[in-house]
């Protein structure tokens, strides 16, 4: 299986492409290894493009004056992006880091741009891009439900989180303290 393989399972996911529109599509990809720690996006900058997770993973946050804001992470047969400023073009609030050494395969929103005016059946690909956005449910979770329930909730949609990424990190996403999250886990495990 190419390393490609598991972006055109996703791109069928939303139409239908034929075999020739994908190898379009994929022949405007570009591959690029990321080592842990460092960054595909950082406050202030731009972003400009869109990347599938081939290998690895990344962490989306937002410095506070008291800490860091854990707001997503994204793991492999992931796309990644700042939604806000590749579409505003505005500097990013946020930060993307690795988590873990990475592969990605990314796409600058102008080649999207382009495939979309070179052939109709791109226009699908906006799709894609509305598929970066965060569901509204992470947000009321930190609000309405308690510690122990968002807890829970983690572990029932994405429980491979729970080892992939550091408790600070994984408290911050919850809208907890670390400490919260070890007397949570105490309870619940």
């Amino acid at each position: 299986m190419t390393e490609f393989e598991e972006i055109k399972k996703t791109l069928l996911t939303i139409y239908p492409f034929s075999e020739e529109h994908l190898k379009i599509f994929t022949d405007k990809l570009s591959l690029k290894e990321i080592k842990k720690k460092d960054f595909l996006l950082k406050q202030n900058q731009i972003c400009n493009h869109i990347a599938f997770i081939i290998r690895g993973s990344f962490r989306l946050y937002q410095k506070t004056e008291q800490n860091e804001l854990t707001i997503q992470f994204f793991t492999e047969k992931n796309w990644v992006s700042d939604l806000e400023s590749l579409m505003l073009k505005q500097p990013s609030k946020n930060y993307i880091e690795a988590n873990e050494n990475s592969k990605i395969a990314t796409i600058s929103l102008l080649d999207i741009h382009n495939l979309m005016e070179i052939d109709s059946s791109f226009s699908m690909l906006n799709s894609l891009i509305a598929n970066l956005t965060f569901p509204t449910t992470q947000i009321s979770t930190l609000k309405l439900k308690s510690p122990d329930k968002r807890y829970e909730h983690l572990l029932l949609n994405n429980p491979d989180w729970i080892n992939r990424f550091p408790q600070m990190q994984i408290a911050s996403y919850l809208g907890i303290t670390p400490e919260t999250l070890s007397r949570v886990r105490a309870r619940i495990n």
